[in-house]
């Protein structure tokens, strides 16, 4: 059916406007159709559990009796008055920003020195992201071994330097930062990934340029590289702290949050409360309380280089 004709005289299809508009509200949800099941699988497994976790936070129950008993704000008061948690809130801060700046320093360093290699890059990116791909109990078994006081490799090797070896993961001085080490080791294989791929991403003529102005690699360094690699390095340093956050395997297999709580995290904390001593709901409130945590921590680090991406 054609309506009146158009400006330039040709006639209008009237009855074909509604079909489009039709066609363009379909569209519009076509996105949400493909994302619903990864919201759905997100839904299920993330914010049922963390919605149920918040429910429990505020009952006492043992997880055996099907009675809760509501006491309202109770868990949380005993959060704020555990010593233990205190200790463990400690000892996972100073685990994570020993992870994190680590991580990121020999990650950003080894990333530097394979991207000055002309050949064999592959080979080092592959060797190194091994142990990022390898299992956390077949990694923290082999350092098992190596720690071990009477026959590790760790120790023979100080005795064959002239040093006495120490205990490590029996003394609270050095038992955190075994922990520390293991972490390290097993991770900056994909910070060295993610710079060399900010590396790759960097102009050549912009070292060409420092290099005309009498700049040498230490300028060419600060003034180029490290700018331009800021938001890799935002990326590196966020996922890193919210990956430090949730350590547990590690302290669960080598020490078992031991020697006098030196390695007991908030992770293990939660576990032992929930499943050792089977306080549902302090270990709920627990958990929250970890979230909120990272969540101020994070929104903070943002806030801060909110400028890297102006």
């Amino acid at each position: 059916m054609l309506g009146s004709a158009d400006a330039v005289g040709y006639p209008v299809d009237v009855a074909a406007r509604p079909r489009t508009e039709a066609r363009g509200r379909g569209a519009d949800a076509r996105p949400w159709l493909y994302l619903a099941p990864a919201l759905l699988i997100y839904a299920v497994f993330w914010v049922g559990p963390a919605v149920y976790s918040l429910y429990l936070s505020f009952f006492d129950w043992d997880m055996a009796s099907p009675q809760k008993t509501f006491v309202y704000l109770d868990n949380y008061r005993r959060v704020l008055g555990d010593p233990v948690f205190r200790v463990s809130l400690l000892n996972t801060v100073v685990y994570v920003v020993a992870t994190v700046l680590l991580g990121t320093v020999i990650g950003l360093g080894l990333a530097l020195l394979v991207q000055s290699r002309r050949r064999g890059r592959e080979v080092y990116r592959l060797v190194m992201f091994m142990p990022v791909v390898t299992s956390i109990t077949v990694i923290t078994l082999i350092w098992l071994f190596l720690f071990n006081t009477q026959v590790g490799a760790l120790n023979q090797l100080l005795v064959l330097l002239g040093a006495a070896g120490p205990n490590w993961l029996n003394d609270p001085a050095t038992a955190l930062l075994a922990i520390v080490v293991v972490a390290v080791w097993k991770g900056f294989g994909y910070n060295v990934i993610l710079f060399t791929a900010g590396l790759d991403g960097i102009e050549r003529q912009l070292y060409e340029a420092a290099a005309i102005d009498g700049a040498g690699r230490w300028r060419a360094f600060r003034h180029v590289t490290w700018p331009l690699l800021a938001p890799v390095t935002l990326f590196v340093v966020v996922v890193g702290v919210i990956a430090s956050f949730q350590v547990f395997a590690t302290v669960q297999i080598m020490t078992r949050g031991g020697p006098a709580n030196a390695t007991n995290v908030l992770v293990y904390h939660i576990w032992e409360a929930a499943f050792r001593f089977f306080d549902v709901g302090y270990a709920s409130a627990l958990a929250l309380t970890l979230l909120a945590v990272v969540m101020a921590i994070v929104t903070l680090f943002f806030k801060r280089v909110r400028n890297v991406y102006a």
